[in-house]
């Protein structure tokens, strides 16, 4: 009767988990958890949403593995204008993300992001929301990282645990993070090559930061071994940004 119970709660936070990412709004999902094992079925518009799904599950405590049965069903091709109020009306719901610093301009179903915010962590998640809405092709993102005034080591130490905490889900009992004359050194250990990209990325998105030494183990969870994000097209990229610039 126990282990029934601790099944339904893997199962409810699963389910939650995947709303707070907007999965279950652009996509018809169902998850059953046995024997830790997390099934995730229905459909998905494209496979990036089918990887967050996955990597949203074996980031849930208690899971030790996934098996990710989703098919991608492509969604109708939705005009700029829609698509465009579909991602300030995400953006505005988010109350860790200030949308009036920013511009959005979508042309072909690539969305054009630009305008400044306070830190790392804003400008992924602005980006994350975006992926999530459905009919987006592409991101080309020039937002900027302005801070307000100097930061210590410790404070830009500190923002970028944050961000990794806040916007990959990462243990931060697993990773540490060292500064020395304008450079970060990144160590430890994350579940997959796409979130050590992705740990790199973020820490360049931080001023004051001359260079990124990423230093970080990949312990493959069996359910991304050979994972690659792709971009529009298919291409294989490191990060979203990253190949934007």
């Amino acid at each position: 009767m126990q282990l029934e119970s601790e099944t339904k709660t893997l199962e409810s936070e699963l389910s939650k988990r995947l709303r707070e990412h907007y999965l279950l709004e652009i996509a018809e999902l169902g998850v059953q958890v046995r024997g830790g094992v997390a099934f995730i079925k229905g459909t998905v518009p494209n496979l990036k949403q089918k990887k967050l799904a996955g990597e949203v599950a074996s980031q849930l405590k208690g899971i030790r593995d996934v098996v990710n049965m989703l098919r991608i069903t492509p969604l109708p091709i939705i005009d700029d204008e829609s698509l465009e109020k579909r991602i300030r009306r995400a953006l505005a719901r988010n109350s860790n993300v200030d949308e009036s610093k920013i511009s959005v301009e979508v042309v072909n179903g690539i969305v054009y992001l630009d305008g400044f915010v306070n830190t790392a962590a804003e400008k992924r998640l602005m980006e994350q929301e975006v992926w999530a809405t459905a009919g987006v092709k592409d991101i080309i993102n020039k937002i900027k990282v302005i801070s307000a005034r100097p930061k210590s080591d410790v404070e830009v130490t500190g923002e970028i645990l944050q961000s990794f905490s806040q916007c990959l889900g990462l243990d931060l009992s697993k990773v540490t993070v060292e500064i020395k004359d304008g450079i970060v050194y990144l160590r430890g250990v994350v579940p997959t090559g796409y979130l050590k990209d992705a740990a790199e990325e973020l820490a360049t998105w931080v001023p004051s930061i001359a260079s990124v030494v990423n230093e970080l183990k990949v312990l493959e969870v069996p359910a991304f071994k050979g994972y690659v994000p792709t971009g529009s097209g298919g291409a294989p990229v490191k990060y979203y940004s990253q190949m934007r610039k």
